[in-house]
């Protein structure tokens, strides 16, 4: 046996292990350093005979210990002579016939070792139980590794984890003892040769006679071993009892094992078969120790491996309390974490108890606020009603006032005036209201449309692509095919080719240009005929759904342009809206038509192969093709591979668009321009009707103020005869207001005039197109909307004249508001034609002239008496005056 090898050579223990090895492996040094110094050759001196170890025994431990790997004769010859004396002895000849050899076996099975002897004894044992001490840094080391405890309280390992390379675990460690095996022979021929376990050559005992001085010899060497085997376990100190023990049986049995083999061997050659005997006596009695020793080792197995129930429980229980640990902390910062929660959910109840608290006080002072604004409201209201009721007492009171004045001062274009004004108002809501419906049901019609239009758009441009995709894939298969039979004859020669075994492979060529050629057919015939004639009919369609829509859109670009004429912004953005279409219209039909060179390619590919085809064809019928033939097919079909990939560079592009956006970033950019210009399209559209409203409400109200004041210059007053000197101070006031109002007349009927006309022009084609739709449909009155826009019209110019008439009989000289071509402009030159030839204007303008003679005699008169007046009261105030002088006297 040999000592335990263990990992930890490096601590002291392992030092002691290696320091006795080294003694053990030494093997009787005092012996071999005799045999060195006695020369063999001559006999022994009769005073060292008994102090030598038997001869057989010491050749056969020196031929074990320096047995070579390779026989002598087997080596090349040598050159020298070889010394005397040092050849080993003869092998005796019992041991070369087979038959005597298996006689004397037992000699060979349990030959001499240097190593041990015994059987394989290998055992475990734990390194953290050293000289039966317990290591407790090693069972359970220090909490350095520890996991780290985290400010939420989760549990984060730092230790690494590997893979070990044994399942083993590290604490323990393996000892070795490897038994001896028994030795073989094998005839060699010339001779028989004996091996051990490691292919060494060894000697065979010798089976000459015994003399007694050999037995004497060989019980004081055994006594002298078995003393100094004592003498050296005490000096031998191992890691565990355990290798204490095996190192004294080790030892022991390695005596027993070399003596025993020795008397063996002497019995044996005086009488084999007490030999025999004594040799299966030996082997029991090995047995009986191996068993022993097996025994004490499955006693040891038991008590490591309770040991390590032990250490691992240790482990467990020093682990558990770790986390018992780890779990106190986490339990400490819940606690904490609870407490403070606790807190604020006292807090926050306090809060909201103040809160409710704060709600029920603001609850009562609304409700208090309600009671007191109900209180109020109900007051208003009544006020509000007695008010209305003192209104309307007062208005049909000034009503009957205004008639009686009217009538008594013949004041009836005044109550024209008020009529026209009345009337335009109606009529101008009334279109501004149609307007602001029909712009809202065009728009909803034109987000309609325009989503009709990129479905179909979307629609017709994939099913482009995907006839594109189905093209690509076609041709890749043909260039696939066309490369692999090109790789096929570059490989083989004419001859290979047109031999017997790859006839067959050459005649699936054909079959495949065929093929491909067909393929080639199909997607040349998609760029003409009704192929052709169903994609262009389909965007067709797509071409005519958006010109709807564009004219929708022309409509209400139409309706909204600004009264100096301009159209607005979004009709620009629709113009380039416009262009981007007609290029992307552009790019579909060629790329629909192949103008961008697949329907050039296609046709030449489509001859090419025809004629490949018949080459092929005709190398089948006549295998005497030649050379130049051969090279001209391969050019043709690199020229083919050429044409193949532009073909499939260009599928799906538009060259003559390489430089700008095409394709699918086109589309795209329109359908993003499309959704904008509809968003602008709304906010036109609102802020436009809001335009128009507004502007309708500031002509309104100076429209009735005007004529307020006119009312007021109009009607004479019949001044108080106390009020008799403020008469110069009226006649100025009353001169600078009638100035006042002209001025305000010229600008509000220009104003007017410029209004009516805009609200007509954006009206003037929804008015004739609702007029067509309603004579189709043969409903009444279909021309009513018309009429009431030329109304309108007519009413604004009546107020304008009439105002003009009245303006006139106050300055007592024509004054006309519009110059000829703003009447143009408001009622077209039919309309104003027929205005200066009508009989009825005439006679207004010759009543207004009778009128304003009229007044002017008034005036005459108002002022003789009004002369009158201030004389007398001239005379009255220097009466009264000098009268006032005297009574002071």
């Amino acid at each position: 046996m040999s000592l335990p090898k263990t990992p930890s050579a490096s601590t002291p223990e392992g030092k002691n292990l290696k320091i006795s090895a080294s003694k053990e492996e030494t093997g009787l040094p005092e012996l071999k350093e005799k045999k060195i110094l006695v020369d063999r050759s001559k006999p022994l001196p009769t005073s060292l005979q008994n102090e030598f170890i038997p001869e057989e025994v010491l050749l056969s431990l020196t031929n074990a210990a320096n047995a070579g790997p390779c026989p002598e004769n087997l080596l090349p010859p040598k050159k020298i002579k070889t010394p005397k004396g040092t050849l080993p002895r003869s092998v005796d000849h019992v041991w070369h016939n087979p038959v005597r050899r298996n006689k004397f076996k037992f000699l060979i099975d349990h030959p001499v070792s240097l190593t041990g002897a015994g059987r394989d004894i290998s055992f475990l044992y734990d390194v953290k139980y050293v000289k039966g001490e317990t290591r407790e840094s090693a069972v359970c080391p220090p909490r350095t590794h520890h996991a780290l405890q985290s400010r939420d309280g989760v549990i984060v390992p730092h230790k690494p984890k590997k893979l070990t390379d044994t399942l083993i675990p590290e604490e323990f460690h393996i000892v070795s003892n490897t038994g001896v095996s028994g030795l073989e022979c094998f005839d060699d021929k010339y001779t028989t040769l004996l091996t051990d376990s490691e292919n060494r050559l060894l000697l065979f005992p010798s089976m000459k006679p015994n003399k007694r001085i050999e037995v004497v010899q060989l019980n004081d060497v055994m006594d002298t071993m078995l003393e100094r085997a004592g003498v050296e376990n005490q000096e031998y100190i191992g890691p565990t009892k355990m290798h204490k023990l095996l190192h004294i049986l080790k030892k022991e049995q390695t005596i027993y094992n070399t003596v025993f083999h020795e008397l063996i061997r002497q019995v044996s050659v005086d009488c084999a078969d007490r030999g025999e005997l004594l040799s299966k006596i030996r082997e029991r009695y090995v047995q009986m120790l191996d068993q022993i020793a097996r025994q004490m080792i499955d006693f040891y197995k038991d008590m490591v491996t309770q040991r390590m129930m032990d250490q691992r429980i240790l482990e467990e229980l020093y682990n558990f309390k770790n986390v018992i640990e780890e779990l106190t902390r986490e339990l400490c910062l819940v606690r904490a974490h609870d407490i403070k929660l606790t807190k604020e959910a006292e807090k926050a109840h306090r809060d909201l108890a103040q809160a409710l608290l704060d709600a029920e006080k603001n609850a009562r002072i609304v409700e208090e606020y309600h009671d007191l604004y109900t209180l109020q409201r109900e007051r208003m209201e009544s006020d509000i009603k007695q008010l209305m009721a003192e209104r309307d007492i007062w208005s049909s009171a000034t009503y009957e006032l205004s008639v009686k004045v009217i009538e008594r001062n013949k004041v009836l274009l005044a109550k024209r005036l008020y009529l026209n004004e009345k009337s335009w108002n109606n009529y101008t809501k009334h279109f501004i209201v149609l307007l602001s419906s029909k712009d809202t049901s065009d728009l909803a019609l034109l987000q309609k449309l325009t989503q009709k239009w990129r479905n179909l758009v979307n629609k017709f441009q994939q099913e482009v692509e995907r006839n594109e995709e189905a093209t690509r894939e076609r041709l890749q298969s043909v260039k696939d095919g066309l490369v692999k039979w090109q790789q096929f004859f570059r490989n083989n020669t004419e001859k290979d080719i047109l031999s017997s075994h790859k006839q067959k492979t050459l005649e699936s060529v054909v079959p495949d240009f065929k093929q491909w050629l067909m393929m080639l057919i199909e997607d040349r015939d998609k760029f003409s005929g009704d192929l052709l004639v169903s994609k262009y009919d389909s965007l067709k369609i797509i071409k005519r759904l958006q010109e709807n829509w564009t004219d929708i859109g022309l409509g209400i670009f139409g309706r909204h342009k600004s009264m100096e004429g301009n159209i607005p912004p979004e009709q620009k953005l629709m113009e380039e809206i416009l262009k981007n279409i007609a290029r992307l219209y552009k790019e579909f039909e060629i790329r629909i038509n192949g103008d961008n060179g697949t329907s050039k390619i296609l046709p030449t590919l489509i001859s090419s192969f025809e004629f490949c085809s018949f080459k092929l064809e005709s190398l089948l019928e006549f295998p005497d093709l030649l050379l130049e033939e051969w090279e001209g097919l391969n050019e043709k079909i690199n020229e083919m591979k050429s044409q193949l990939d532009s073909s499939l560079y260009i599928i799906g592009t538009v060259p003559q668009y390489i430089d700008m956006d095409s394709g699918l970033e086109l589309q795209t950019h329109i359908f993003n321009m499309i959704q904008q210009w509809l968003l602008k399209i709304g906010g036109e559209i609102n802020n436009g009707n809001m335009e128009l409203q507004r502007q309708m409400d500031e002509l309104h109200i100076p429209m009735i103020q005007w004529m307020v004041n006119l009312l007021i210059l109009m009607i004479p007053d019949f001044p108080d005869p106390d009020t008799l000197i403020n008469l110069e101070n009226s006649a100025e006031k009353h001169d600078v207001g009638i100035a006042k109002l002209e001025l305000d007349a010229m600008a509000l009927a220009k104003k007017l005039s410029q209004y009516s006309s805009y609200l007509s022009s954006c009206c003037k084609e929804l008015v004739v197109a609702m007029a067509v739709n309603k004579a189709s449909r043969l409903e009444k009155n279909p021309d009513k909307e018309l009429n009431e826009l030329e109304k309108m019209k007519r009413e604004c110019y009546d107020w304008i004249t009439t105002s003009s008439y009245l303006l006139s009989g106050l300055k007592g000289r024509k004054i006309q508001l519009l110059t000829d071509e703003e009447k143009q402009q408001l009622l077209g030159e039919e309309d104003s034609l027929k205005e200066l030839s009508d009989p009825e204007a005439r006679k207004i303008h010759k009543d207004i002239e009778e009128n304003m003679e009229d007044k002017k005699l008034e005036k005459e008169k108002k002022e003789e008496s009004e002369e009158e007046v201030r004389l007398f009261s001239t005379i009255s105030f220097s009466f009264i005056f000098l009268k006032k002088i005297m009574n002071i006297y």
